[in-house]
């Protein structure tokens, strides 16, 4: 065998385990990104449900002021209906947080951006051409020496 079969052959086999190992860090990164849009869905779905739309006219312009400072101060509402035990408002009266019915809290949460999903098939590729590329360079650096010294 010579040494550029060898290096094509290492080439590949290093280029399949990359992808391999791509594809595993495509995994991990999908599964963040569907748990980041559900829970992002998750809140935006009950902060904007009707039962805060109703609470937030029926308080109207009402805030909660720390009788210290006189500053608006964050404040939480009991409401035990739809799905939503506890709003947790901010001092502007925005939602802060929720506390679901089954004690979970949920936090404003941004999407998932397109870079992320874009991440997802490109670290299968880099997996490949990454350590392929690598082992082409340094057989060609190398087949230069190779060709002098022969």
């Amino acid at each position: 065998m010579n040494l550029r079969e060898g290096t094509r052959r290492l080439g590949l086999l290093l280029g399949v385990v990359g992808a391999i190992l791509g594809g595993y860090v495509s995994y991990l990164e999908l599964d963040s990104v569907i748990a980041q849009r559900a829970q992002h869905n998750r809140f935006e779905r009950l902060a904007t449900s009707d039962v805060v739309q109703q609470e937030r006219k029926r308080l109207g312009a009402w805030v909660s002021i720390d009788p210290k400072t006189g500053e608006r101060i964050p404040w939480e509402q009991q409401v035990d209906k739809g799905g939503i035990k506890t709003i947790h408002w901010t001092k502007d009266n925005g939602v802060e947080s929720l506390e679901t019915e089954d004690g979970q809290y949920l936090f404003p949460t941004p999407a998932p951006s397109a870079l992320e999903y874009l991440w997802i098939p490109l670290s299968l590729l880099l997996g490949f051409f990454v350590p392929w590329g690598a082992v082409r360079a340094i057989g060609w650096v190398v087949a230069g020496f190779v060709k002098t010294w022969g």
